[in-house]
């Protein structure tokens, strides 16, 4: 796959799970009268195995870097006061873990090698020997 194709891709899928996981992580729940924010490491755990996924499809860290430099994008974006004075993420500890967690984490995850894909063939091969 081209490098176009690849950067295309990446930037549509990290604007979608950027958009939505930056309002997923100040989802909380309630349990037995503690609020327990896990909508924090869900929104940082979907991000990062879409990096992972992303990188392993495509075989480059490209699609990776893509993703993150998208999440940068998108995060800093609903973390500005729009001019209607609208603000996405409020100033509270669980906006402030998703911002510094997700930059150290994504960028991270975005450097790892790439995972191989299985090769068919040895599958196929051990099939036929057996």
């Amino acid at each position: 796959m081209k490098k176009l194709q690849i950067v295309v891709v990446s930037g549509i899928v990290g604007a979608f799970v950027s958009a939505v996981s930056g309002f997923a992580h100040a989802d909380r729940i309630m349990i037995q009268g503690i609020r327990v924010p896990y909508g924090l490491v869900l929104a940082l755990s979907v991000c990062i195995l879409t990096i992972v996924w992303l990188n392993r499809q495509f075989q480059t860290r490209l699609a990776g870097t893509v993703f993150a430099v998208v999440w940068v994008l998108i995060t800093l974006r609903m973390a500005i006061e729009s001019s209607s004075g609208d603000l996405i993420f409020t100033v509270t500890w669980y906006s402030s873990a998703y911002l510094i967690a997700g930059a150290i984490l994504l960028s991270m995850t975005a450097v790892l090698p790439v995972m191989r894909l299985p090769e068919q063939t040895d599958q196929i091969v051990s099939e036929s020997q057996a």
